[in-house]
């Protein structure tokens, strides 16, 4: 998926193309290696992931490298990163492997620098949803903090047979995050029963 200008991510494929005013030089982020993703024509930005992800889709869909950039994170540590009219802080999360494969998963943090926001995205959802570990720092981050925003992939509620394994999952990570809000990766509308599942808005952060 990618990210627009002002760090929301949106989802771009051959159909919708016209809707959405890529930037050239933008920022994509790759969550797994397991399909081969829409590069719009004469897009030549930068894509993100951890080093396995990126690795293993390279040697999968041997994607030009004269016109993309690829850019490894380490898992857990944040960089920054400029998008047209915003900068994140961005970090990569290991969510284990994905249930159709062996290939490794990842989902995104974006903590945005003017309103001070977390932001989670996810895709895929692997075998693993302890994003944020006991032993590691950003445990008692999150906790702390919390998460605002919630993206996901809603392709299992729109126009595909219903996997309600993969639904429970989605409940269940969300049931746990406890976000302000979730979101699809469209723009969609989600069922009542995620959004059901968010912290009251009289305790949003400002700026919302």
């Amino acid at each position: 998926m990618f990210l627009d200008a002002f760090g929301v991510p949106k989802e771009v494929t051959a159909d919708n193309l016209r809707e959405y005013p890529y930037d050239l030089h933008g920022t994509m982020l790759l969550t797994s290696s397991d399909f081969e993703v829409y590069i719009p024509p004469r897009w030549h930005g930068t894509i993100y992931s951890t080093e396995d992800v990126l690795d293993s889709y390279r040697r999968r869909f041997n994607p030009n490298s004269t016109l993309l950039t690829f850019h490894a994170l380490q898992p857990y540590e944040p960089e920054l990163i400029c998008c047209e009219r915003c900068v994140l802080e961005i970090t990569a999360l290991p969510a284990g492997q994905s249930l159709h494969s062996e290939s490794d998963v990842v989902v995104f943090l974006l903590k945005l620098t003017v309103s001070d926001k977390n932001v989670l995205i996810t895709k895929e959802l692997g075998n693993e949803l302890n994003f944020f570990p006991h032993s590691h720092h950003y445990h008692l981050r999150i906790i702390d903090e919390g998460i605002d925003i919630v993206y996901v992939d809603d392709k299992i509620y729109h126009g595909t047979p219903s996997i309600n394994y993969q639904h429970q999952r989605v409940y269940n990570m969300v049931s746990k995050l406890q976000p302000f809000q979730v979101m699809s990766l469209s723009g969609r509308t989600l069922p009542d029963v995620l959004r059901n599942l968010c912290r009251k808005q009289q305790n949003y952060k400002k700026n919302n």
